[in-house]
């Protein structure tokens, strides 16, 4: 997939923005490669916020009948835009938001955020969703957006996520400009 394509097609799934940072992660080179068999050691996180990170990607984008987000590797493309591309108040943000999580799930449910049941997950992160994105949303910065820019931004731009869960088709077919949307059922990522 082209790089400049799978950005415009990523931003378009995000509401049409991106980051500054995430941009120049992207233009670098910077996927999501499917973790080996043997593990992941995070360069950024410690190795306990780098599970509640693989956790919440997951959340975002689950394995069903398509891969997930941890079969795409995001938690690794995560980890990696930390490290090389991200500013150190973003950094710190984000840092303190994964940090957040952990203390609210212990708070709340008396064990780790890694530990919880899915239920338990996804209500923890509907808060923060709420927070980030619903009517009483915080202004400015919210770890929540940049969590679900990354997860987005990884997935789609991953191998798994552009020929498994986006329409892939290495040498297109005819030219149609003017079809139904429901012809063609899901968006398209190109070569």
């Amino acid at each position: 997939m082209n790089r400049r394509d799978a950005i415009k097609r990523t931003a378009i799934l995000m509401g049409g923005t991106i980051s500054a940072s995430a941009m120049l992660g992207i233009l670098n080179g910077c996927t999501a490669d499917p973790v080996p068999a043997d593990g992941w050691t995070p360069a950024f996180f410690s190795a306990e916020e780098g599970e509640i990170v693989k956790q919440m990607a997951e959340r975002i984008f689950p394995k069903t009948d398509t891969p997930g987000a941890i079969d795409a590797g995001v938690h690794g493309f995560i980890d990696t835009m930390m490290a090389e591309f991200y500013q150190e108040p973003e950094k710190k943000m984000f840092r303190e938001g994964v940090q957040r999580v952990e203390a609210d799930a212990k708070s709340e449910y008396g064990k780790s955020f890694v530990a919880l049941k899915p239920d338990q997950m996804d209500a923890l992160l509907t808060k923060y969703d709420e927070e980030a994105f619903g009517e009483n949303r915080q202004d400015g910065p919210h770890f929540w957006r940049m969590m679900k820019e990354l997860t987005t931004l990884g997935f789609f731009t991953s191998e798994v996520g552009a020929t498994e869960v986006l329409k892939y088709d290495p040498v297109p077919g005819d030219y149609k400009g003017c079809i139904p949307f429901e012809e063609v059922g899901v968006a398209w990522a190109t070569s």
